[in-house]
This record gives C-alpha cells, structure tokens and sequence, in this order.
C-alpha cells in the first residue's frame, strides 16, 4: 500500500467511474477529529451558466464511495451526495 499526505489529494480530479464523468476537483476533508480518518472527500464542482459565467459549489463525497486514489485522478461510484 502506498502512503499519501492529505496535502496531496487537494486538487486532484474527480472522475464518477461508471458515468465517467468529472465531478470537480478536491478542494478539502472532513476528517474525524478523533481517530484522523478521512470521512469525506469535498469537491469543488465548477457549474456553468449561460448568463452569469461559472459558479462554484461544493460536493461531499462520502469516503466510502471512493474506489481508487491515484497519483492524478481519484475514482468515485456513482451515488447522490450532498452539496
């Protein structure tokens, strides 16, 4: 198993693996306070709009839902998460 810092995974692309879709990229954690485990991953999806430019919004992603944390990309399944 190879180690990474929580640093690392800011700013990595989030990829939905069975739409394959980009979700955003990782802007933050939700760690438990008490043991350190990553609970959540927060993901900061850029929407589009026609008349206003982008707008940002955050999306949770429970840990459990993430399949692969790569050097580049981390894998979630589909689920419907909270913003």
């Amino acid at each position: 198993m190879t180690m990474m810092k929580t640093s690392e995974l800011r700013r990595l692309d989030v990829i939905n693996m069975e739409e394959g879709r980009y979700l955003g990229s990782v802007c933050d954690l939700d760690l438990d306070p008490d043991t350190g485990r990553v609970l959540a991953l927060i993901v900061e999806e850029v929407r589009t709009f026609r008349l206003w430019g982008s707008r940002h919004a955050d999306l949770e992603i429970p840990w459990k839902d993430v399949v692969l944390v790569g050097a580049d990309v981390v894998l979630v399944k589909n689920r419907t998460w909270k913003r």
